[in-house]
């Protein structure tokens, strides 16, 4: 949503900016032509008022009465100019100086300026008279460049103060969308708690517009509940549905084969314990699967400590417990899952650790391929037990494969974990421990 705003805000900036630079150079185009045009009248009459200066004596010759003109002709590069053509006589201002004034080839207003005196830029208009009897040629000009001065003045402030205006009106467009967009930036935070287990449904007081949207979601988030909750209590009934007759199974081939065939009872045994182990494990797999609840998520800093008392009162070992976890809020995970993971690893760290065992809870932040930051909840869990040599650890990882037969189990702990770790979009990480034994790194993803 800020980048939306970001967009629109850049777009609606640039868009006006386009705008206010061509109503504003049009607006000055049509004053400086509305400038010219009032100066050409002018220049028309300053002709008008050369001419009338021409006196003609008795035997009509004409003659320039300076008297008559206005002061500014008669004042050095004064901006104002005439030349006036009479047969081979010329008279010019003395404005000019020592200046010369370039006739136009055509009567009327130029609109190309010329260069002047001084640098001047001179708006130029050419007449064409008759005076006793006479052709006369009269040119004027006036310093055009105090015009274009201003009009360049005017225009920079123009486009200044439509910046800083431009500016003002970005500033407050972008109040007006974050205060537009608070509604849902607050939907968004509550699709977060929800997905984190904070909270079961969205809170339907919201803008008018956006209520059936919360409303639908609702709808669909206490839906999907009522579907994961059948698919739990499908899967536990088949669960139940498979034990019993399994059990019946392992009963039978205990009361007729243990005295008859026992090299056939153990085989029948072994196959059908493995059976329940992998219906145990496939019905794991298929919870997870489901997804997670927001009602039950997973709580580090009750559950592992829990889960740590439950083992030590089951192994009844003299073992150094250390536990390396901050104070962590509730995580997007469901408990029995962690629990059933965490507790496979333990299990096994319990089993083989010889006197220290150490559990390392924490959540990262990461810079994903695409160059965002991503949580990952990561339980690290130590021995300084034997260990795992390198090139078996892979093995561990494969169903009903255990590295020491000696020891209670279907081989089937950490293939479990794998499957879990793996359904949340996570990475299982077998290491050696600093202390010489086994550490297994679980990498969690946090929900997107």
């Amino acid at each position: 949503m800020t980048s939306m705003g970001r967009r629109l805000g850049i777009s609606l900036f640039v868009s006006l900016l386009l705008a206010g630079v061509v109503i504003s150079q049009g607006a000055l185009w049509w004053l400086e032509r509305d400038q010219r045009l009032t100066l050409s009248l002018q220049l028309r009459d300053d002709a008008a008022g050369v001419l009338a200066a021409l006196m003609a004596d008795p035997q009509g010759r004409l003659s320039l009465d300076t008297s008559r003109l206005h002061p500014a002709y008669r004042r050095p590069l004064s901006g104002r100019y005439f030349v006036v053509l009479l047969g081979e006589q010329r008279w010019r201002s003395r404005s000019l100086w020592d200046q010369q004034l370039e006739v136009p080839a055509q009567p009327g207003v130029h609109a190309a300026l010329q260069t002047g005196p001084a640098d001047q830029q001179l708006l130029r208009f050419r007449g064409e008279y008759e005076k006793e009897g006479q052709p006369i040629t009269v040119v004027v000009a006036q310093d055009y460049t105090p015009i274009l001065h201003t009009y360049n003045q005017t225009r920079t402030v123009v486009l200044v103060v439509w910046v800083v205006v431009l500016l003002v009106l970005a500033g407050v467009q972008q109040w007006l969308l974050r205060r537009g967009l608070a509604p849902l930036r607050r939907a968004r935070d509550e699709i977060e708690q929800l997905r984190g287990g904070q909270r079961h449904e969205l809170s339907e007081t919201v803008a008018l517009e956006l209520h059936p949207l919360v409303v639908e979601i609702n709808r669909l988030q206490r839906h999907t509940e009522q579907q994961l909750q059948r698919s739990r209590h499908a899967l536990g009934d088949l669960g139940h549905a498979l034990k019993t007759p399994l059990a019946i199974l392992k009963n039978r081939c205990t009361e007729e084969l243990a005295a008859s065939d026992p090299e056939l009872h153990a085989l029948l045994c072994e196959q059908l314990a493995q059976m329940e182990a992998n219906i145990r494990r496939a019905l794991g797999r298929a919870r997870v699967a489901a997804g997670v609840t927001a009602s039950n998520p997973f709580s580090p800093a009750q559950d592992i400590p829990l889960l740590l008392t439950t083992l030590e009162q089951a192994h009844r070992r003299d073992l150094d417990i250390h536990l390396e976890m901050a104070a962590l809020p509730a995580q997007p995970f469901d408990r029995d899952d962690m629990l059933e993971v965490l507790g496979n690893v333990l299990d096994n760290a319990f089993k083989w650790a010889n006197r220290r065992v150490r559990v390392a809870v924490h959540v990262v932040e990461e810079r994903c391929a695409d160059n965002e930051e991503r949580k990952q909840l990561i339980l690290c869990v130590e021995d300084d037990g034997p260990g795992i040599q390198e090139d078996r650890r892979e093995q561990v990882l494969q169903r009903g494969l255990r590295l020491d037969e000696r020891a209670a189990g279907h081989g089937l702990g950490l293939s479990i974990v794998s499957d879990t770790v793996a359904a949340y979009g996570g990475k299982l990480v077998l290491d050696e421990s600093p202390t010489g034994g086994l550490r297994v790194g679980l990498h969690f993803p946090h929900p997107q």
